[in-house]
């Protein structure tokens, strides 16, 4: 993989983020932003998808080196072995349900004059969830280098997670929540992913009588920073909710690290310290870490999936 090119997307409902890596470096004048159009057909879907990867293709240039592979951290439910979407009633995708992904787009890639010629032999399409990669590209790349045994969050629109053992994966094993997914956790008579989210500090922002016109987390995040008691208050309460939510599954696991990504960490100064203080009290000890970059560690896993596959 060294010498040639792999095309890293981090595809969501609403965009996707894709680049070009090289030998392990993100080659940032490629890194890109494109609308999902995730309401379309299939054949729409698929279409879009290659026009991106002939854009980060281009964007790339390195004419001389092959294309080694197309790594595709996509949402979930997904068949991620065999590249077949799951996705249904979720309001994204909903096309592609029951469709070998993969297998398509391949074809697609394969028959275009401008990728087709360039293909290495063993080019290929890889699937892996977005919080699995995350973890992966940490554990070569980021805070969790080093550790023995890793959980990553991504805290966003929803909870994603992945557990690690010296850098690899562990989906299936005692111990570990399957597929290493904590989000559908039972808490109260909801779920994890119901709490430790965006909507969740919306939630808890609404039951502490924080009105604000259009809110979102980041308008709460600046109340907070500017002072205001109650918005401090909102995330100190969503640690310690955190913590009692997820501490009896990470507690069976003993991580020695900790990383957390995802858009809601770079609210991180207002949650962590009630985060950490919380787990203290269960007497769980555990090194807490926020990711430098979510994005770039996502691109990096891909990456490293692809070698590793």
């Amino acid at each position: 993989m060294n010498r040639a090119i792999i095309l890293a997307f981090d595809v969501g409902g609403t965009q996707i983020k894709a680049a070009a890596v090289i030998g392990g470096s993100i080659i940032e004048e490629t890194i890109s932003q494109y609308e999902s159009h995730a309401d379309r057909s299939a054949e729409q879907i698929i279409a879009h998808f290659m026009e991106i990867a002939v854009d980060i293709v281009g964007k790339a240039g390195r004419e001389q080196l092959p294309i080694g592979g197309l790594g595709m951290a996509f949402p979930g439910p997904f068949d991620y072995e065999n590249g077949i979407s799951l996705i249904q009633g979720l309001s994204k995708f909903e096309s592609l349900y029951g469709l070998s992904v993969g297998k398509q787009l391949e074809e697609a890639i394969r028959s275009n004059e401008n990728l087709g010629a360039r293909l290495d032999p063993s080019f290929g399409i890889r699937f892996e969830n977005d919080a699995a990669l995350f973890g992966l590209g940490e554990a070569g790349y980021g805070e969790a280098r080093g550790s023995e045994r890793t959980v990553c969050l991504t805290i966003g629109t929803g909870l994603g997670s992945c557990f690690l053992e010296n850098g690899r994966l562990v989906k299936h094993r005692d111990g570990v929540p399957e597929q290493g997914w904590l989000y559908n956790i039972p808490y109260g008579d909801k779920l994890a992913d119901d709490y430790v989210s965006r909507r969740g500090i919306l939630r808890l922002a609404e039951e502490l009588g924080l009105e604000l016109e259009g809110p979102d987390v980041h308008d709460c995040a600046m109340l907070a920073k500017s002072g205001d008691q109650t918005s401090k208050r909102l995330f100190e309460e969503f640690g310690r909710r955190m913590a009692a939510i997820l501490a009896p599954s990470l507690r069976v696991f003993a991580p020695d690290t900790i990383v957390i990504g995802g858009q809601i960490s770079k609210s991180s100064s207002l949650f962590l310290p009630a985060f950490c203080e919380e787990l203290t009290c269960m007497d769980f000890q555990t090194n807490i870490r926020v990711s430098r970059n979510t994005l770039f560690s996502t691109f990096n896993g891909i990456y490293d999936f692809m070698d590793f596959c």
